[in-house]
Parts: C-alpha cells; structure tokens; sequence
C-alpha cells in the first residue's frame, strides 16, 4: 500500500475547520467557574416554573463537563430555596442535580438538529428536580460563549386555574459564564 498524495492530506488535515469542527472544551467549568442567569420572559412565555404572584425571578448555576458530554454533562442548581415550588422543605428546585445525556437522542437524528445562527452545540439531557420530578433540558452552547437552557416539566392536564407547581411547564434561561461562579 502506497502513501497518500500529498495533497490530500494536507486536505483531510483541513477538514475540521472546514466542515465546522467546533472546540467546546471551552465551555467546561472546572473549579470555581459556573454559568449563572436567570428565567427570560417571565409572564405567558414561561409557564409551570414560578408561583402566581411570587416574584417573577428564578436563577440557575450551571456546571458544565465537557468530557463527559455523552453522559454527565454537568449539574444544575436553582436559587429558590426560600421561595419555590420545593422550598417548603427547604431545598431549592434543583440542588446540584446531575444532568444526564439521552443516550437514544445521540443515535437519533435530532441529535444533529441545528437550532438556528449561534448555536456551536446543542445537547438533550434529563434532570431531576427536587420536588418536581423528571425534566428534560436543552442545552445550547453559543458562539457568544453564552449558554441558554431550556426546560420542559410535564405534567398531568390540569384545570388552568390549577396552582404552578402542578401545571406542565416551559421556561428558558440565558446563562453568562463566571469564572468566581454564581452568587448562591
């Protein structure tokens, strides 16, 4: 077996940068660092999160692992502990709950599903509340170095008048990344 023209390896050494390969090893927050942000649009575009008539702010920190990707991909923690769905019992809706990635979503096509101009990674997780069960999250790794979150909470058909805490839910986050981590 002869060797290659070089040429072509010169061209399949260009590929990645050609064909988008995308470095996001710098989105891992080792030590301190975190990702922190709050709900965006609280009112109709957000459903299912915040009490009626409770302040219309929830905040997540978010750690991410960009080695472990396909599996743990980081953890979320929530700074409601004093005033959410969970805090009757005194913990917030999510306390360093582990993100963990759909293994049938990374052998299925939407996992290459493209969300728009921006986005460098887009990953499909479950995460477990503390009092609020299963949810499925979407993460979406900016070019802007941003990441959003957005986080779906089923739930039973409920009468709409049916407190929050048991209605399905939507809600979307913009976090900004903090290299001393976030202030809960």
């Amino acid at each position: 077996m002869g060797t290659a023209p070089r040429p072509l390896i010169l061209a399949l050494a260009a590929a990645p940068a050609l064909f988008g390969c995308r470095d996001i090893d710098r989105f891992d927050t080792g030590g301190p660092a975190a990702y922190c942000g709050s709900i965006v649009g609280v009112g109709a575009f957000n459903k299912g999160f915040i009490e009626t008539g409770a302040p219309p702010s929830l905040n997540l920190r978010l750690e991410i692992h960009t080695n472990t990707l396909t599996s743990t991909p980081g953890e979320l923690t929530s700074d409601d502990r004093e005033s959410g769905f969970c805090s009757e019992g005194g913990t917030p809706l999510f306390d360093e709950a582990p993100l963990r990635a759909i293994d049938e979503v990374l052998k299925d096509a939407i996992s290459h599903a493209e969300f728009g101009d921006g986005h460098e990674h887009d990953l499909f997780a479950w995460v477990d509340s503390t009092c609020q069960g299963t949810m499925l999250a979407v993460l979406s790794l900016l070019t802007s170095g941003a990441v959003e979150i957005r986080l779906f909470k089923p739930a039973p058909n409920v009468a709409a008048e049916a407190p929050q805490s048991q209605q399905a839910g939507f809600a979307l986050f913009y976090l900004t990344r903090s290299e001393r981590g976030c202030e809960f």
